[in-house]
């Protein structure tokens, strides 16, 4: 593995919200803020069916990261129950927004409503810091999450993205994910894309 991958760790949850926050803008997760984007990539580390990775320059500095769910379900689960007291807390101030509130119901039931003909494992985000776009961060973190896929013996992983969002939508299919589905989430055309993991 190339010196400057890394394996998403619980340190790495700051530098990792961020990235989310500020590259993947259109998201709902991105709406609940840093605070909670922080619990979610401290509790995918421990989670049995999550995995990371980052990319770090040798001063300390994350230049991207990606992080995957071989079951987005589970995930989801082992995430609460590590961070879940944490969580609750910090979306306490969204219970007078029902709007929101019906979205992370949305979110949590996500996994159950994608379909039979999709795979459950996901890439869940993936985001490169501005100045690292164009150089080769994006793929090499979405080569070393599908060879984890692999080592998994995972055969098929998912990703959704934005319709809209023409430079996501071309990073996917550049790294040979094909368009499987377009469906509506949170109100937005999502399209998900579908890769045979070899």
């Amino acid at each position: 593995m190339n010196d400057a991958l890394l394996a998403l760790s619980k340190r790495h949850a700051r530098e990792a919200a961020h990235l989310h926050r500020e590259g993947i803008g259109t998201g709902f997760l991105s709406s609940l803020g840093k605070a909670f984007l922080r619990q979610l990539y401290s509790a995918i580390p421990s989670c049995p069916s999550a995995f990371g990775y980052v990319w770090q320059e040798p001063d300390g500095e994350v230049l991207g990261f990606i992080a995957c769910a071989q079951s987005v379900g589970k995930m989801y689960k082992q995430a609460l129950w590590r961070r879940g007291v944490w969580m609750a807390l910090i979306l306490a101030r969204f219970v007078v927004r029902p709007g929101i509130v019906r979205r992370i119901w949305h979110t949590l039931r996500y996994p159950s409503q994608v379909g039979d003909d999709l795979p459950s494992a996901e890439v869940l985000s993936i985001a490169v810091s501005e100045k690292a776009r164009g150089k080769g961060v994006g793929k090499a973190l979405m080569q070393a999450a599908l060879a984890e896929f692999a080592r998994r013996s995972v055969a098929r992983v998912k990703v959704a993205v934005w319709s809209e969002n023409e430079t996501a939508n071309q990073f996917y299919l550049k790294c040979g994910f094909r368009l499987a589905i377009t469906r509506e989430h949170h109100g937005l055309p999502m399209n998900v894309y579908v890769i045979d993991v070899k």
